[in-house]
């Protein structure tokens, strides 16, 4: 069978359309009426992409993580039956790290016991799970009878709960460095195979820059300030790792937000600096990504961010700093 010019561009673009409408960049239908559809058809092209692993690569340092995060937005009774099988896809992987970056729920009453079902969840992972927290486990819990004082009273509880000491979450914990002399427990630092993994408490909903909150506005000046230290000390103390991952929450957006913009510049000088590979990992905005923010100013930083609700998927993420492009994702896990 021949085809002509017209026939090869007609093909070209109804596949190029087809595997638009597959990962959500464009509809043939109304969204709510074919979402099954639309998620089924995700699912094939993943397992089609990735699931076919790269060839492993015998450099010394090169390594593989998981991460996942904003998942999932649903009632505190159906957590389990909604996140158990990525649990379970997550642990046949036999990862050496897990990364949550934040969101364990959304949309839902912020109460002790749902964000304790969280952490029990992340405990059921076999491997040490770092994690950051994101804006809805505190920033936007809201009670209108205890005003300004209840999101920061939940963030206190999380602090308590899930950083009270130095160490990871997960079934294997491992011990890190934290800023808990600062009052930033949840700000950690460990290496894996001379990779240096750092956690940073940035968070969406304006990384709680609020104008007509006093309060707010000055815990985000506080913690934007510890932020900045913690990277800028860690950077120093690794020096000499062959790359680093940052992991937060929050998408600070290119160019970045100003409740934003201080924290990321000196994540852009620190990569010129020490020009070593550097990945911002990151969740918030539910749309699986992967970019450099700024390749001629800032040419070590990557950008990779997580899949979110209602994609309740997670991924492996190669780093290899012997490689043009130094970290790749190689694999998405799902039930």
């Amino acid at each position: 069978m021949k085809f002509n010019k017209f026939s090869l561009a007609s093909l070209s673009i109804l596949l190029i359309f087809s595997y638009g409408v597959g990962v959500g960049l464009y509809k043939w239908f109304p969204f709510t009426e074919t979402q099954n559809t639309i998620h089924f058809v995700k699912d094939a092209i993943w397992k089609l992409t990735y699931n076919t692993r790269q060839t492993a690569t015998d450099t010394p340092d090169a390594m593989t993580f998981i991460a996942y995060g904003d998942n999932p937005y649903v009632p505190e009774n159906d957590v389990e039956k909604i996140i158990n099988g990525l649990l379970d896809a997550i642990n046949e992987q036999n990862p050496s790290l897990v990364v949550h970056v934040g969101d364990t729920f959304g949309g839902q009453p912020c109460t002790d016991s749902m964000i304790d079902l969280q952490r029990e969840m992340m405990n059921r992972l076999n491997a040490p799970v770092l994690y950051t927290p994101g804006d809805n486990e505190w920033r936007d819990c809201v009670d209108e009878t205890k005003g300004d004082t209840h999101n920061l009273e939940r963030l206190s509880y999380i602090r308590k709960t899930y950083f009270s000491n130095q160490q990871t979450l997960g079934k294997n914990s491992e011990f890190v460095e934290n800023q808990s002399a600062r009052g930033f427990p949840e700000n950690m630092r460990l290496m894996k195979k001379n990779v240096a993994f750092i956690t940073a408490h940035v968070v969406g909903s304006n990384n709680n820059f609020d104008p007509i909150s006093k309060q707010n506005t000055m815990e985000y000046f506080e913690r934007d300030a510890a932020n900045i230290d913690w990277v800028t000390e860690s950077f120093k103390k690794y020096k000499n790792a062959s790359a680093f991952v940052i992991a937060i929450h929050a998408d600070m957006s290119t160019p970045p937000k100003p409740p934003f913009r201080s924290f990321s510049n000196a994540l852009n000088q620190l990569s010129n600096k020490y020009e070593k590979p550097v990945l911002i990992l990151f969740g918030d905005s539910h749309q699986f990504r992967a970019f450099q923010p700024s390749q001629i100013k800032y040419p070590f930083i990557s950008a990779i961010e997580v899949f979110g609700w209602p994609d309740v998927k997670a991924i492996e993420i190669e780093v290899d700093a012997s490689k043009k492009t130094p970290f790749n994702v190689v694999e998405i896990i799902f039930n």
